[in-house]
């Protein structure tokens, strides 16, 4: 029943973000929306942005486990598009509010955790230690969400063309740029 009831306030949470002013959303109002204790949402989380970044785990879990059932990378960097695409007016709202900062590191934690997986599921002979790896995967994390959200609200988004150019960064090959 805990993680139910997590799950409960974490989905409640992400409505009361579609509906209103991100930085509006209190304690009081998501218990009331989910008709709670204050007891009870403090059971499960600390504050609101426990509440977020459960949320973004979870959606990163999924995503993780969506991607690694993909073929290849390019379709599994489609999975990442097309749900940055389809959750692209929350992530402008929550971009746009004062928790900006916490907001930032969330997404680049999640970023780097899902290329991470993504790279120990598909490339287990890579050999580069650890220090450089978490470079390669910040630096990759910090451009994948850039993108993502520059691009991601932009109505006629060609997703496979964007794909198929963040899958040659990604894996290192860049062609015709000398």
């Amino acid at each position: 029943m805990p993680k139910e009831m997590k799950k409960i306030i974490a989905e409640t949470y992400m409505e009361l973000v579609r509906e209103r002013d991100v930085d509006k959303i209190t304690v009081k109002s998501l218990i009331d929306a989910c008709h709670i204790s204050r007891q009870t949402f403090y059971y499960h989380f600390q504050d609101i942005m426990d509440v977020l970044e459960w949320s973004a785990r979870q959606s990163v879990q999924k995503l993780v486990e969506q991607s690694l059932q993909a073929e290849d990378i390019r379709s599994a960097l489609h999975i990442f598009i097309s749900f940055t695409v389809e959750n692209y007016p929350t992530l402008h709202k929550l971009m746009e509010s004062q928790k900006r900062g916490r907001i930032e590191k969330i997404l680049l934690d999640a970023a780097s955790a899902y290329l991470r997986e993504l790279i120990r599921y598909r490339c287990p002979d890579l050999s580069v230690n650890f220090a450089e790896l978490d470079v390669v995967l910040r630096f990759s994390a910090c451009g994948l969400v850039g993108v993502l959200l520059h691009y991601g609200g932009k109505p006629r988004l060609d997703q496979e063309r964007l794909t198929q150019q963040l899958g040659r960064i990604l894996s290192g090959r860049l062609e015709g740029l000398e």
